[in-house]
């Protein structure tokens, strides 16, 4: 028997991804080189990462990026991501420069959907230090086979098997010192085309960067809470909740 939440679980992820989407923060000022935060999305340092999830699933990251490609100030930054149960991969790249950042984000899950997200956002900062990132997003989702199993329970959907989504994004970092950082993010996003649905992601990243024969490592614990809504063909609406905690180290070179 097919676990109707372990499939709605599954759409969270689809559409909820765009949550974790790059952001953009403060500049740097007369062409000198600025010195960015690790949690710092305009950072293209190389860098390598293993994450794994309550559930012991393994997520590898790898990446980096260039500066001054468009200006003294620009940063363009990409990386790719690889989910070692679910064989899930993404893709993620964005370019940053005076007038804010623009990125884009492909994410394929495995036998179920691919999903495809551009984004702008616009960096605030604060007297204490915290970045504020907000952005505004458009997300289209190919279903397929996950739209076809939610049907194939007997839960009708609206729509067809594709989804356009608007959300808004904000991402903030607040330095506490030199060694230790909090993330949070929130999103929350509603379709507007095609199965109807809405979706919301709180996510809180706790950090402590150390080196290591002079290489900077991040230890980072993750905490998540997905929820996304999907209303079917009767005007029910069929929810799906997930917690989600991680611990990860990141690898700067």
């Amino acid at each position: 028997m097919i676990n109707r939440n372990k499939v709605s679980t599954t759409l969270v992820s689809v559409v909820l991804a765009l949550a974790s989407t790059s952001v953009f923060a403060e500049q740097s000022e007369g062409g000198q080189e600025h010195q960015y935060h690790d949690a710092d999305p305009r950072n293209s340092s190389l860098r390598s990462a293993v994450f794994s999830d309550d559930e012991g699933e393994l997520k590898l990251l790898a990446g980096g990026g260039a500066s001054g490609l468009t200006s003294d100030i620009s940063q363009t930054v990409g990386f790719a991501e690889y989910y070692t149960q679910s064989e899930n991969a993404r893709l993620r790249a964005a370019h940053f420069d005076s007038f804010g950042g623009v990125y884009v984000d492909v994410y394929q899950l495995k036998d179920a959907a691919n999903m495809y997200t551009t984004g702008y956002m616009l960096p605030l900062g604060s007297e204490d230090g915290t970045l504020f990132f907000p952005s505004v997003n458009y997300t289209y989702v190919d279903g397929g086979d996950a739209y076809s199993t939610l049907n194939g329970l007997g839960v009708p959907l609206q729509g067809n098997e594709e989804a356009h989504l608007g959300s808004v994004n904000m991402y903030a970092l607040h330095p506490w010192n030199d060694t230790h950082f909090s993330v949070f993010n929130i999103n929350l996003g509603s379709s507007y085309g095609g199965a109807e649905m809405q979706v919301a992601n709180l996510m809180w990243l706790q950090g402590i960067k150390t080196k290591v024969k002079d290489k900077d490592f991040n230890i980072m614990f993750e905490f998540k809470y997905d929820v996304i809504s999907v209303q079917n063909a009767h005007g029910i609406d069929e929810t799906s909740e997930e917690v989600t905690a991680s611990i990860g180290i990141d690898y700067r070179f």
